[in-house]
Order: structure tokens, then sequence, then C-alpha cells
């Protein structure tokens, strides 16, 4: 296999400035969420002593995520995204300066605490849905997959680094100056959003729909879920995405399958902590070949159902070695996953419904996580933290087979490749070229063949 199909492909980040803006400002704002992330749970549990305290702090982060994000895709839908995301980063640096104030006055409020995450939680939900919406009016059709993987990488290596940095700046500093850098570097983001050009909503649908569909859109998240029903490709992945979601690596039994499964400490819990990290990193950087699978479609499901079997492998693992492994291949299955689920979503949804079906996406992924923690913890109560994830893990396979066989439109789905791509950006330069002469080239002739549409509406598959 050459390098180059080997290596994550750069190439979205060497020909979009734009996307080289967005992608940069996602790194320096995923350090400072990952510390602050360390430094909030330390703090309220320092304040209180209370991991019911911590938890309700997770809780309300988790929920107003959900709200903004569904407010968000209404509203990219609506409005100039480049706007959107840096009124939303703008609104989140001063949530964290709110956090650094309260953290630096002799008697810090628990409230205050509460109201700040709950105001970044917002905002954060609104710039997530619209940044996700705007990703494909960046790059090619062809990219797509390449610019997931970069997303990908980033959120994983921040994932990893971002909170032990958070640790150490911690134990130095304390809460108030890591919740100030946090704030600064919202704000570096916000500078570096504010730099791309606009980016109104309704330009560079990929997904050709009839006008009946279009004008029928009334700006309701109601919509987005028709388009989904209608949509083989988007309906699929919102169905397996459900039960992926939901059935996914059972971190929450970590703890107790240390102790009573491999009768270990916290380095060994630390380490399965880490595990579906290693694998999500190693697929990233090695991503190149996802950008040139000829069944993207196909090689999806195989990641789902590969997840699982790694679930099931890791359920009866009786050393911690192979636990390690098969949480490794799960989390490396996820990512082929995650970065396939991007790249199909993206491509088969038309520009002015983007926002709102991120959102479903985003919701989707934050209540399945919630809704499988209580799942997974339920069935290790009545059986047992194995039989839990042997469980878990047998769904989502068998789950990823029966979408196969009922949704063929998933199955058989396909991105647009290098040499398609081009060629439709010198149909397009040629589009433009005539239209400036107020007419159309004929699709089978290339002759003027009357009025000329909006080539920013025009689809380009």
């Amino acid at each position: 296999m050459p390098l180059r199909d080997l290596v994550i492909d750069i190439e979205p980040l060497r020909t979009s400035p734009d996307f080289r803006a967005i992608f940069t400002a996602r790194v320096v704002s995923l350090f400072g969420l990952g510390m602050a992330t360390v430094a909030l749970s330390a703090q309220v549990y320092g304040m209180t002593r209370s991991t019911f305290d911590v938890a309700v702090a997770s809780m309300i982060m988790s929920v107003t995520v959900l709200l903004g994000s569904l407010w968000g895709g209404v509203m990219a839908d609506r409005t100039d995204r480049k706007r959107l995301i840096v009124w939303a980063r703008g609104a989140a640096a001063l949530a964290f300066a709110g956090l650094a104030v309260n953290a630096m006055l002799p008697d810090p409020s628990l409230w205050a605490i509460y109201a700040c995450v709950a105001w970044d939680g917002l905002a954060t939900g609104v710039s997530v849905t619209a940044l996700m919406a705007v990703a494909p009016t960046l790059v090619r059709p062809d990219q797509l997959p390449a610019a997931g993987a970069l997303i990908s990488l980033t959120g994983e290596i921040g994932s990893v680094s971002a909170p032990f940095l958070g640790g150490v700046l911690l134990a130095a500093w304390g809460a108030g100056p890591v919740y100030a850098f946090a704030a600064v570097t919202t704000a570096v983001t916000t500078f570096l959003i504010s730099r791309i050009r606009p980016l109104p909503p309704g330009v560079g649908g990929d997904e050709e729909e009839d006008d009946e569909h279009a004008g029928q859109d009334t700006g309701s998240p109601l919509v987005a879920f028709r388009y989904a029903l209608r949509n083989r490709v988007v309906g699929g992945l919102v169905l397996l995405g459900g039960v992926v979601a939901v059935f996914n690596v059972p971190v929450v039994l970590f703890p107790e399958m240390v102790d009573r499964q491999f009768h270990g400490g916290e380095v060994m819990l630390g380490l399965l902590y880490t595990a579906p990290a290693v694998g999500a990193v190693l697929v990233s950087a090695t991503s190149g070949w996802l950008s040139r699978t000829a069944r993207p479609g196909r090689m999806l499901i195989a990641a789902a159902f590969t997840g699982g079997l790694a679930t099931v492998g890791f359920g009866l693992s009786g050393h911690a070695a192979v636990a390690f492994a098969m949480l490794a291949v799960g989390g490396a299955a996820g990512t082929v996953y995650e970065i396939l689920e991007y790249a199909l979503v993206q491509h088969s949804t038309p520009d002015r419904l983007r926002g709102r079906i991120v959102s479903v996406i985003t919701a989707q992924g934050t209540t399945g996580g919630v809704v499988g923690d209580s799942e997974v913890a339920a069935v290790a109560r009545w059986f047992s933290p194995a039989g839990a994830a042997v469980l878990n893990g047998a769904v989502c396979a068998v789950a990823a087979v029966a979408v196969a066989v009922a949704v063929p439109g998933l199955r058989r789905a396909t991105l647009p490749r290098e040499s398609e791509a081009e060629g439709d950006a010198h149909a397009d330069a040629g589009t433009k070229g005539a239209a400036q002469d107020g007419a159309t080239p004929d699709a089978a002739t290339g002759a003027p063949s009357g009025p000329a549409k909006d080539p920013a509406r025009t689809p380009e598959h």
C-alpha cells in the first residue's frame, strides 16, 4: 500500500484556508476545554466533598449542550453560520471568565459555577452544531472523509493530553488560572473564526433535492426528521447511530471490572480508560485509505459490527492485557465509524438542512451516552459487569447486521472520488463562466439553454 494511502490525508488543510482556520481554532479550543473540565470537577469536589455535586455539574453540562445543539441546528439553517459560531464562542469565553473570577474569590459560589456551566453548555452546543454544518462548504466532497479524520484526530489527542495538562496546571496554579487560560484559548478561537469568509446557509449542498420539498421547509426541526425518514442513507445512519450510541464501549463498568475481574488498581484502571483512545488515534493517524474506500457504507456497517465484537471480547477477557487490546480495537472501529458517518451525513444532506441534521446526530450521541450508561449499569447489577459488556456488544453487532439487511441504501452508499470532484469543479467553473453571459450550458451539448440559475444553489451531484 502506498504511503499516501496509509498516513492521514491533510489535503483539506493545504487547499482550504478557511478549513485550516477552523481546524486550528478547534485544536486551541479543545486544550482549553479539556483543562477546564479537570479544574471544574476538582473545584466542585474540593468545595463540597460530594461526588453527587460533581455529577450535577456534569448533568447540567450535558443537558445544556443538548439544548444548545438543537437550538443551534435551527439557527445554523437560518442565519450566517460564521456569525453564529463567533457569537457562541464569545459567549463561552465569558462563561470561562466568570468561572475564573468566581474561583479567585475568598468564598467561591457553587451556584455561580452551575450557572456558568449552563451558559457554557448552551454556547458549546450551538457552536459545535454550526461548526459541523459549515465544514462541507469549505472542502471538496471527496475530501469529507479526510476532514472527518482530521477532526477526529484532534478530538482524540485533546481528550488524552488536555486533561493531563489541566491536572498539572491545576496542581501548580489552582482552578482560577486554569479557567482564565480556557477563556484566553476560547477568545483566540473566536478571533480565528472571525477571519474566515461569511458562511450563509443554503449554499454548497451536495445532495440534490426536489423543489417541492425545499419549498416546504418551515425551518422546524421536524423537517429534518422527515428528511431523515425519506433519505435511506441519513435514515439508516440515524437508526444505526442510535444503537451504537447506547451500546457503545461500557466505560462505566471499568472500575468494577478492574476490581472484580482483573484484580487491579488505579494504574490498570487508567490504562483501560486510555485504551479506546489509543486505537482511535492510531486509526486517525493512518486514515488516508478511508478517503479512497470504494464502499464507505459497507465499511461503516463493518466498523459497527467490529466494535460490537470487540466489546464482547472485552467482557469475556480474563486478563487485563486482552481487555486493553479489545478496547483498543473497539476505539479504532468506533473512529472508522465516526469518520465515515461524518462524511456520509454531510454529503447526503442538503445544505439548508445540515444544521438541523447535525443537531439530531449530536443530540443522539449525547442522550445515547446517558441512556447507555444507565442501561449497562442496570444490567451489570442484575447479572455481572462482564455479562453486561457481552450483552452490549452482541446487541451492537446484531444491530449492524440488521441495518445492513433492512437498509440497503446505507449499505450501498458511496462518496465522490477525487476525479469526480475535480470534474464537478471544472463543470462548476464552466457554469459560472456561462452565467456571466446570462445563460447556463445545456447538460448534453454545453450550449446556452436559457436564463442562468444561481450557481451557489446548483447541485453538484
